[in-house]
């Protein structure tokens, strides 16, 4: 008899490479971000296979975030097929287990190719592999949902069918980045309740459209739920400008802390209080729009952020993190014994981890045309220019030193790539804080001006 041909390999199968390099890959997405805020994981199922559905306003960013999320549990992801086409992408895709999907606008003879991808995801879920899909089926540049297309659910359907008994629940997941280009920002990701896909399976066989938009709905409103929206689009720019300039008031009336957390808490409550508003007391928006314009404008004048003009820092803060740089400079400009340590220290503190310390981020924004695959570009960049670069500084280590030396250099990469977001971003934050207080001195009544505009939203936003 013939011998069989062995199954081909499936991308959720276990895979040596993944497993060791899942958790560097995981870590550094987590070194992207100066605060990270994971809530709800306890909502993941136990009980039965799963279906995460996030919201996607950041290209690849988003499995990235599952993936620190999900820690060194193996997951499969669905994403638009045009960013396969570069070998480069398509390796480092494939390697985190992700699949393509292909839309009308990679041409209608690749559609058929999707049966092959559904099958494969239905087989992931057979597996008891999580899948990560996002029901939007593009990405978007606002913090806006958009309307959900049904293939994730279709997915849900076959897969419930095949399981029999045993529970599938699709998890929507609200994830919110509060800066889509700038470095080393905040990332909130909010995971909610599952919802049952068995609980649809009865009217799915008696009206398969029907059930698919009572499954749409159902997710619709998790991630609503769970992300920031604003629904205005109308006054969209203007809800979003008063989410920052009123986060500070907002957190302290409902208080809420000064995290992550309770920074996306509050654009939460704000940007809900402005879409009810719209529904129901549009006569008194123009005002608030209105101040919420002449805010940004006067923002833009000064190339000053408007988050930070609302939320600058106090002078005693600015005055003692300017104290504390300015003494270690000068302990590393010291002649003495001390001053020479440090200076070791410091080069060595560069060598593990240099490439933080350059604005990589510019060349992708500079040459990456879709602003929403800019964070992801850069992201790219340094984890592979990084890793690369300080496996060849382990090595030089290691002969030079020892391997003992090289692997305490190895373990400080990490240390230091951790360090680097809080460290670049107070160092950032303090000379926009000075900017914005030397602005103050030359043109106090026009950035005085902001303040009022800021109590004035706030009390009618209140």
């Amino acid at each position: 008899m013939p011998r069989e041909k062995k199954n081909k390999r499936q991308i959720q199968d276990f895979d040596f490479f993944y497993f060791i390099l899942n958790p560097i890959v995981s870590i550094y997405a987590r070194f992207h971000y100066r605060h990270v805020a994971i809530k709800g994981r306890d909502n993941l199922p136990t009980d039965g296979n799963y279906i995460i559905a996030p919201c996607h306003q950041n290209a690849l960013m988003e499995p990235l975030a599952i993936l620190y999320m999900m820690r060194t549990r193996p997951v499969v992801y669905l994403a638009r097929a045009d960013i396969f086409q570069n070998p480069v992408a398509r390796f480092f895709l494939t390697f985190l287990k992700i699949m393509p999907v292909y839309r009308i606008r990679d041409g209608k003879s690749n559609l058929s190719k999707n049966n092959e991808i559904f099958d494969r995801s239905r087989d992931v879920l057979l597996s008891g592999t999580p899948l990560c899909l996002m029901a939007e089926g593009r990405h978007n540049d606002r913090h806006q949902l958009l309307p959900l297309v049904k293939g994730m659910f279709r997915i849900a359907a076959e897969a419930q069918r095949a399981m029999g008994d045993k529970p599938l629940y699709i998890v929507p997941t609200g994830i919110d980045f509060d800066e889509y280009e700038r470095p080393y920002a905040d990332l909130v990701v909010n995971i909610g309740k599952p919802i049952p896909v068995k609980q649809f399976m009865e009217l799915m066989d008696e009206n398969e459209a029907v059930a698919l938009n009572r499954m749409r709905d159902a997710l619709a409103a998790g991630l609503l739920e769970m992300m920031h929206d604003i629904r205005s689009k109308t006054y969209y720019d203007q809800f979003y400008t008063m989410s920052n300039v009123l986060n500070k008031a907002v957190r302290k009336q409902e208080k809420l802390p000064c995290n992550a957390w309770g920074r996306f808490r509050a654009r939460q409550i704000i940007s809900r209080r402005l879409d009810a508003m719209e529904n129901e007391q549009a006569a008194a928006l123009p005002s608030m729009v209105g101040k919420a314009d002449e805010y940004a404008a006067i923002c833009r004048k000064y190339k000053l952020r408007e988050k930070l003009v609302a939320e600058r820092w106090p002078w005693w803060r600015l005055l003692l993190t300017s104290a504390v740089v300015l003494a270690a400079v000068a302990l590393l400009c010291s002649c003495g014994t001390a001053g020479l340590h440090a200076r070791y220290f410091a080069l060595a503190w560069f060598l593990c981890q240099p490439l933080v310390y350059f604005p990589l981020h510019l060349i992708p924004r500079r040459t990456v045309k879709d602003p929403q695959f800019r964070s992801s570009v850069n992201y790219g960049i340094h984890f592979l220019a990084g890793r690369l670069l300080s496996l060849i500084l382990t090595i030089v280590v290691g002969f030079v030193m020892g391997w003992w030396y090289a692997l305490a250099f190895y373990v400080m990469t990490f240390v230091c790539a951790r360090c680097a977001a809080s460290l670049l971003g107070t160092m950032r934050d303090l000379w926009e804080n000075w900017r914005y207080r030397m602005l103050r001195l030359r043109h106090n009544a026009e950035l005085q001006h902001l303040d009022d505009l800021q109590q004035e939203m706030a009390n009618r936003c209140s």
